[in-house]
């Protein structure tokens, strides 16, 4: 039996299997079946693709849950490979609806600290954005000055250092 979580919930799952076997052998790009799988998986688990996608009534399933700040799928892609750059990008979605879909999301505080250069020089709060489309998200750190209303971010958040 497989130890790796993904490859246990591919083995376990019919279903995701199924989409995942097909997609492997329809003949498309690495991209465009991450793409597919991206909006058929997210679709089927009813897991939110977009921040906008996100109700108020989510708000609350999530806090009552613990969590006050829920993830998307297209925010953990653009950690992902913010960490991975050079990744596989099925795995990278697979990865990635795995975590919004056990709620089990990547750390953003390893990203802060390759882009800030270590824990300790983390700031108690930075902004991120996001560029990009679906599988081809992009994490990105504001700079001092620099505005996140650009015409290329979909998706902005404000991150606050817990002590």
């Amino acid at each position: 039996m497989a130890d790796n979580p993904i490859d246990l919930w591919y083995s376990s799952d019919e279903e995701l299997k199924g989409i995942i076997d097909a997609l492997s052998v329809s003949g498309k790009s690495p991209d465009d079946q991450a793409k597919d799988a991206f909006y058929m998986l997210s679709d089927i688990y009813q897991l939110h693709r977009f921040p906008n996608e996100i109700t108020e009534d989510d708000f609350r399933k999530y806090k009552e849950e613990g969590i006050d700040n829920p993830r998307t799928v297209f925010e953990e892609v653009g950690i992902l490979r913010y960490l991975e750059p050079d990744d596989d990008p099925r795995g990278v979605i697979l990865c990635a609806l795995y975590n919004i879909k056990n709620r089990t999301y990547v750390d953003i505080n390893f990203c802060a600290e390759r882009h800030f250069g270590n824990r300790e020089n983390i700031p108690l709060s930075y902004m991120i954005y996001y560029t990009g489309q679906d599988v081809d998200s992009k994490l990105c750190f504001l700079g001092d000055g620099e505005l996140w209303a650009k015409e290329d971010v979909k998706y902005a958040s404000k991150i606050v250092k817990h002590k």
